[in-house]
């Protein structure tokens, strides 16, 4: 195999498929990038069984065949390099043997004056990505999606023991498209609308659980462009494709929580508020919380035209007012900070709705105009003799 090709753009394209890298494994091939050159492209792919990231890159072939190398090495190499275009080269034989039936692949890249030789893996021993045959697509912006990630995945489960909740539900249906995440302590709801309909090659709304590693990972690689990304998906895998990029994932298989009944729908107190003002006060009220041990709460306490935010620990006391909007019955309830600063910072319009059902009851966040995410946090119970 020999192919030469521009530095830069192999270097974005390993940084690219090295995210599908495994850091450390049994299987030595896990621990590479395959570089593939044969039907008049390279490929560069990344497998660690979980996710699969292929990369197309533009080069000049100059005999086909592919080789495994470990990321590390060979991203280190590419990378440290200062000339403009990189000439890959493979051989048959291993560093210092002259058997030339040794089946170790010598990689050789050479840019500048640079001249670096790495020993391979035989591409037979790296893990194929699965190919599966596509039940229906998504299709979005690369903007759409990050949207949707980027406002939910904060709130997404990590216990092992409720499995289907360590992923994100996208749901489609018509030109509606909605993700989900909950973590048994908060909700996140985020909905944007599609300009043509979402869902193409199947009649009906659809519905998947795509793993939190995935959509983090994702998330790092897509843009804040317009351009399209289109969602392959099976009963057991998707396939993201978007750019020279295609990105390979499992589903998680299981019944969703119905998190529709989650949301409260009565309140007894409700306040309407611009956001940023409350974010700045939970954030100074933050500033005394020092121990994930024992932490205090952040308490907000709505009495008519206010909202006093306020914590004490034993490194102090911050009280903050903030001015709102009120309706309903005066409420003292008690939050764990993070998750209702992450929840406010979420929030994309400047004035949003705070309902609340009483004391021991979560609090539903939403905008004050329509309904493109809602926000739900549980509150910590105060101590009896506040």
């Amino acid at each position: 195999m020999k192919l030469v090709c521009d530095r830069i753009a192999i270097t974005e394209a390993i940084s690219i498929v090295q995210r599908a890298v495994a850091s450390r494994s049994t299987i030595p091939a896990l621990e590479c990038i395959l570089i593939k050159a044969e039907d008049g492209k390279v490929v560069l792919v990344g497998n660690d069984l979980d996710i699969g990231i292929e990369c197309i890159i533009g080069s000049e072939i100059i005999s086909e065949g592919k080789v495994a190398v470990n990321a590390n090495l060979f991203g280190n190499a590419i990378r440290k390099m200062s000339g403009d275009t990189v000439t890959i080269e493979v051989s048959a034989k291993g560093i210092g043997d002259t058997d030339t039936a040794n089946e170790n692949n010598v990689v050789r890249i050479k840019c500048g004056n640079s001249d670096i030789k790495l020993n391979g893996v035989s591409a037979s021993d790296f893990p194929e990505i699965h190919v599966f045959e596509t039940k229906f697509d998504i299709i979005l912006t690369q903007s759409e999606l990050k949207d949707l990630i980027k406002h939910t995945i904060f709130a997404v489960g990590t216990s092992e023991t409720k499995l289907i909740l360590t992923g994100c539900l996208l749901e489609a249906s018509g030109n509606n498209v909605n993700m989900v995440a909950i973590d048994g302590f908060r909700l996140a709801y985020k909905k944007i609308v599609t300009e043509n309909d979402a869902v193409s090659g199947y009649l009906g709304d659809v519905a998947i659980v795509i793993p939190s590693k995935t959509l983090k990972e994702i998330n790092s690689i897509i843009g804040e462009s317009d351009d399209k990304i289109i969602i392959k998906c099976s009963n057991k895998n998707v396939r993201f494709e978007f750019d020279n990029v295609i990105f390979t994932s499992r589903l998680l298989e299981g019944d969703y929580i119905d998190y529709e009944k989650i949301i409260p729908s009565e309140f007894k107190t409700s306040i309407i508020s611009d956001v940023r003002p409350l974010i700045e006060a939970v954030d100074r009220a933050s500033i005394i919380i020092t121990s994930e041990i024992n932490k205090s709460p952040v308490i907000v306490k709505i009495e008519g035209p206010t909202a006093n935010i306020c914590c004490e620990t034993s490194a102090g006391k911050v009280d903050e007012i903030v001015p709102v909007d009120m309706k309903g019955d005066d409420i003292e309830i008690g939050f764990n900070n993070k998750y209702l600063l992450e929840a406010l910072k979420a929030c994309t319009t400047e004035k949003i709705n705070v309902e609340f059902v009483g004391p021991a009851n979560p609090c539903l966040i939403t905008p004050f105009e329509g309904d493109s995410f809602k926000y739900i946090v549980l509150p910590v119970r105060l101590r009896a003799d506040r």
